[in-house]
């Protein structure tokens, strides 16, 4: 698939300073309980997931959480959102919407993710393909089963 996964101390930076624009545009969090988050990445490309997650976490957290337990606990929801995906079959220039809920337990000092719904939007175009290959299958199925039924 070619998602890569990497955090360098650049993109750290990148993200942390990014921050505030991400405050001020993009309101993709929403307090729903004390301590709980729910977040969606709006629609995205697959290929830019794991920057766009770390950057909402950092707005959300980053005041109240160390740079160290952001960065190691969604790099590892990050994996697990990749291993989602290469199980989907989502290519990295799909368009992809991300929805879960993340709180933080304060007691093992960790940010705890639900399980993340993922949803693939498909242009009109490939509908209409595979719209086209059903309606044909159904007709190869109707002749099958007239022919079977003599």
């Amino acid at each position: 698939m070619g998602i890569e996964l990497h955090e360098s101390k650049e993109e750290l930076s990148r993200d942390i300073e990014r921050v505030k624009e991400y405050e001020m545009l993009y309101p993709q969090y929403y307090y729903r309980e004390p301590k709980v988050v729910e977040v969606s990445t709006g629609l995205i490309i697959a290929a830019r997931f794991a920057d766009k997650i770390r950057r909402i976490i950092f707005a959300v957290f980053g005041k109240i959480l160390s740079e160290d337990i952001i960065l190691r606990d969604v790099s590892e929801f990050n994996r697990k959102l990749y291993k989602m995906m290469i199980e989907r079959n989502i290519d990295k220039l799909d368009i992809v919407r991300i929805r879960f809920r993340v709180g933080y337990d304060p007691e093992n000092k960790r940010l705890v993710f639900d399980e993340p719904q993922i949803t693939r939007y498909v242009e009109e175009s490939k509908l209409k393909e595979c719209q086209e290959a059903l309606d044909a299958l159904k007709k190869i199925l109707d002749i099958a089963s007239k022919t079977l039924k003599q």
